[in-house]
């Protein structure tokens, strides 16, 4: 159906617009927070070309501990050393084996392979740790699994929009447990939408954008923040989809200025109006609020990482898994258009904002 393939897209290269400032909300006094610094940088707007970005689509570390970066525009997946230094590049445009049409994720498997999705091209295909390109793992090309997460050796959770049919014209939004396959073992979280009109594709769209999910790799847990009233809440699965327990935190809304309104509704209009090659008429009415929680992650030795999005600086939360707060975090000079990868290996974040060249940000954990 039209209107899906561009929501699945838009769900990947839509990016966050530059904001108005506010002021900072903080459930503490400042000096409380520890800092976070950024320790280096990769990525130039002019100069040699494997260090110029279009679009960063997915930044993680890989098992040789340097980093991946996926690169949508470019349509290549460059290895960079810890230090900065590029190491090589993987594929290009083209439809010959090995090659990308339209890369859209990534995710590093239990056992080493880098997996890349690109449905225009050959599907999820696999780059083993000497970066030799392994073939297809699964033939998909649409409605393919978005915002990947590995668990155990080769599964994987993910977020899958399953398709509609003359029987059963709504959807589901799941986020569910795949072992490269097209349906779930487990399903974790899983809301129904209608299409029976443009009003109700916009309110799937924004619910969509306000959705956040991440998984242990060791344990293969499995944590979940939907949008509920904005609230500070995550959930806490276990590998079979037993609610284990809840992360909750009771922090102040920031109403969205009228300028971050008007950008966020404008930007996704424009976005979806790109995608299908006119005008749908579609209005995405934003939330009143910044939403609560903006990221999630998994620290090496299994803890929670939880970005706010109601700070104009980044604030980063670490939680153990059974719910307490071990420490809050701030990076100063983080925007709220920073887009942050929480790896086993520490964090890494690129800004988002097109009004700037796009660069890694390497944050030290000392």
């Amino acid at each position: 159906m039209k209107f899906l393939a561009a929501f699945i897209l838009i769900a990947f290269l839509a990016g966050c617009s530059d904001s108005a400032d506010v002021p900072d909300s903080d459930i503490a006094p400042r000096e409380e927070y520890l800092t976070l610094t950024v320790s280096d940088t990769i990525g130039v707007e002019l100069g040699d070309s494997v260090y110029m970005f279009g679009a960063i689509e997915t930044l993680i570390y890989d098992a040789n501990g340097n980093i991946a970066v996926l690169d949508m525009v470019a349509s290549n997946l460059r290895i960079f050393s810890p230090a900065g230094e590029h190491i090589r590049t993987i594929g290009r445009r083209g439809n010959a084996p090995g090659e990308f049409q339209r890369p859209m994720g990534m995710v590093l498997l239990g056992n080493d392979l880098l997996a890349v999705m690109d449905p225009a091209g050959e599907g999820l295909t696999g780059i083993d740790p000497d970066y030799s390109q392994t073939g297809v793992l699964l033939d998909i090309h649409s409605n393919v699994h978005l915002g990947m997460c590995a668990v155990d050796s080769s599964d994987m959770v993910a977020l899958r929009i399953v398709e509609s049919s003359p029987d059963n014209p709504g959807f589901p939004i799941m986020v569910g447990r795949y072992s490269m396959s097209k349906d779930p073992s487990v399903i974790y979280w899983q809301q129904q939408y209608s299409l029976a009109s443009m009003e109700d594709l916009a309110v799937a769209v924004r619910d969509f954008f306000n959705l956040y999910w991440t998984a242990d790799r060791n344990t293969g847990d499995v944590y979940i923040a939907p949008y509920e009233n904005n609230r500070y809440l995550v959930y806490r699965y276990s590998p079979e989809g037993v609610l284990l327990n809840t992360i909750e935190l009771d922090i102040e809304q920031i109403p969205l200025t009228e300028r971050e309104i008007e950008d966020e509704a404008v930007y996704l209009r424009a976005r979806l109006t790109a995608l299908n090659g006119r005008d749908m008429g579609i209005d995405i009415e934003p939330y009143a609020d910044r939403r609560s929680i903006t990221g999630l992650g998994v620290s090496e030795d299994g803890n929670l990482w939880v970005r706010r999005g109601t700070h104009n600086d980044a604030v980063l939360d670490l939680w153990t898994a059974e719910g307490e707060l071990i420490q809050s975090y701030i990076v100063p000079g983080a925007s709220l258009s920073w887009e942050f990868s929480f790896c086993p290996e520490g964090i890494l974040a690129y800004d988002d904002n097109p009004d700037y060249f796009q660069r890694i940000f390497i944050i030290s954990m000392e």
